[in-house]
């Protein structure tokens, strides 16, 4: 069995627009949806066992705070510049080839193309993963090359406002 979670970067600072797409940081909002999501993930699921993240320091903020809760060494988490503005072809190339050594996968993006993605691979429908929303799909392959062509169980969907007063 695979499992990947599929997490959207949380909530970034737009207060310099004149800052390059990449670089833009997460705002205090987004530290604090990070941090929360990431324990109540935590609380849900086994520690993913391959991370994988867009370079873009909103993404990639974003998984080092999940690693920081889950207690993983930023070291592991794979850098993969092809994430960002991937397509949903992309992100398929992207899942195909993590290891299949790896059972629970762990992936760090962007908007629109996980709910893009996520709309054309589940037989679920999201109109829009909110910024730190985090998916949860299981297959019974054993190959990550097949999670795409099997059917896919959606364990669980949240998102920061469900955990918020």
């Amino acid at each position: 069995m695979k499992t990947l979670t599929i997490v959207r970067h949380a909530k970034s600072d737009w207060g310099n627009e004149n800052i390059e797409d990449m670089l833009r940081p997460l705002n205090e909002r987004g530290y604090s949806d990070a941090r929360i999501m990431s324990a109540q993930i935590q609380k849900k699921m086994q520690t993913p066992d391959y991370w994988l993240t867009s370079p873009a320091i909103r993404a990639y903020s974003t998984a080092l705070i999940f690693a920081h809760t889950f207690k993983i060494d930023a070291e592991k988490m794979v850098i993969n510049k092809k994430i960002y503005a991937a397509s949903v072809k992309g992100l398929r190339q992207i899942i195909s080839t993590i290891p299949d050594s790896a059972n629970n996968a762990i992936l760090f993006g962007h908007n629109p193309e996980l709910t893009n993605f996520f709309n054309e691979i589940s037989d679920s429908f999201a109109d829009n993963i909110p910024t730190c929303g985090v998916l949860h799909l299981t297959s019974e392959v054993k190959k990550w090359k097949d999670f795409l062509s099997e059917p896919l169980k959606n364990d669980f969907y949240l998102y920061p406002k469900e955990f918020k007063q």
